[in-house]
């Protein structure tokens, strides 16, 4: 009997720590931008003259060039060691095998998104250049390295060259994480 109580009992904390949530935003408020910068962002804005669907999507240009701006897309907090995070969203690149391009980053917080608990690492893959593209990348946290790393910021981060800032457009964001975490995107309280 206690042998079956405790399969029991694995199954049912197995099965928590399975569940999902899968949560989306493609800037069709109208009014959303970004949760925050870091480098040389120019401009961010939420435009409703191109997109990959819907009407709306998020354009960006990095000014002065230098270094590698991001731009924080999501927070995603409370995750738990063992967690994964997957990220995805489609990105606008017309210039095949050069700048500018862009890919998926992260890096990790505590309790406050302005905090820094170093990167996160992600994609290795830039856009190809062949117009509106998917992007995507999956995080698995260890809290057992790092306890204080409790969240993830998801940047898209913007790669340009002399005379090739921009534009950047960024559309239908897609993050799937544990239920248990909170998933926070632009403009919402």
């Amino acid at each position: 009997m206690k042998l079956m109580i405790t399969v029991l009992m694995l199954a049912v904390c197995a099965t928590g720590a399975m569940a999902q949530q899968t949560q989306s935003y493609g800037w069709e408020d109208g009014v959303g931008t970004h949760l925050g910068t870091y480098g040389n962002v120019g401009i961010t804005e939420n435009v409703s003259d191109f997109a990959y669907s819907g009407s709306h999507s998020l354009y960006m240009t990095e000014d002065p060039i230098g270094s590698t701006p991001q731009v924080f897309l999501a927070w995603v907090h409370g995750v738990q060691d063992g967690d994964e995070v997957t990220v995805s969203w489609y990105s606008y690149d017309d210039t095949p095998g050069g700048s500018p391009s862009s890919r998926v980053w992260g890096h990790y917080t505590s309790d406050d998104i302005t905090t820094y608990e170093g990167s996160a690492g992600g994609n290795d893959a830039y856009t190809t250049g062949i117009g509106w593209e998917e992007q995507s990348h999956t995080w698995t946290i260890d809290l057992v390295t790092n306890p204080d790393r409790t969240a993830l910021v998801v940047e898209f981060r913007l790669y340009s060259a002399d005379g090739a800032a921009g534009p950047y457009y960024c559309d239908d964001v897609t993050i799937t994480a544990p239920d248990h975490a909170l998933i926070f995107f632009p403009n919402q309280d």
